[in-house]
């Protein structure tokens, strides 16, 4: 029962952390500490572009593009970001197919936190122990989200390689660092930030849950006793 409230309630909360810290502030912030104001684009059919020469968005800007790109993923939009400027797309072809996969990814993200949240009712509505039976749940899922997040910390590279190839074992999440609009907007320090904020949320609410679910049961015990 542990385990399975565990899970359950790793993946909603999860999904849910995810799609409220990709919103636009948490890009703002992490793209405003870490300057991707310079970070040159190569958009498709600009004649920039064709010049070997690059376009460079101020944080403003960037913010649009991602939200206008979220609203694609999570299925609120029909069509990817176009180049402000030119109104021409701002991804290629491959990178259209990628957030393709990543829209249908979230799609089943949603559907599991939603199975996922049935389930932690259900099972909270069975057990007798319900303030224990939390604590300790709590405490499973904070102790695997906060090793996978060391490990995210401690070895991001090869950690965001495997996610990718878990979720679009296809392979076209690849591109050229030099060329690629996706990878201008998304540079590593944003998914560096974004993973980090995540887990930290998640483990500051676990552990509030598990300090809750502690003192309840402690206090269950209290009165069965008197």
């Amino acid at each position: 029962m542990r385990v399975a409230l565990a899970l359950a309630g790793t993946v909603a909360l999860l999904v849910a952390l995810a799609i409220v810290l990709a919103g636009p502030d948490t890009y703002a912030e992490i793209a405003t500490a870490d300057r991707f104001e310079e970070i040159p684009f190569r958009v498709p059919g600009n004649v920039a572009v064709e010049r070997r020469q690059s376009v460079r968005y101020d944080v403003a800007t960037r913010v649009a593009l991602h939200s206008w790109t979220m609203r694609y993923v999570l299925g609120i939009d029909g069509g990817t970001p176009r180049d402000p400027t030119t109104r021409d797309p701002l991804f290629d072809a491959r990178e259209q197919g990628h957030l393709a996969d990543v829209r249908s990814v979230f799609t089943g993200a949603r559907v599991a936190a939603v199975v996922g949240l049935i389930l932690v009712v259900a099972i909270l509505a069975r057990a007798r122990r319900r303030a224990r039976l939390i604590r300790d749940a709590a405490l499973i899922a904070l102790g695997s989200v906060t090793v996978i997040g060391l490990i995210a910390a401690f070895a991001f590279e090869p950690a965001f390689l495997a996610f990718h190839l878990v979720f679009f074992p296809q392979g076209n999440f690849l591109f050229d660092p030099e060329t690629s609009a996706l990878l201008a907007l998304y540079p590593d320090p944003y998914w560096y930030g974004v993973t980090l904020r995540i887990a930290g949320a998640f483990v500051m609410t676990m552990a509030a849950v598990a300090l809750i679910g502690h003192v309840s049961d402690r206090g269950s015990a209290i009165v069965t006793r008197r």
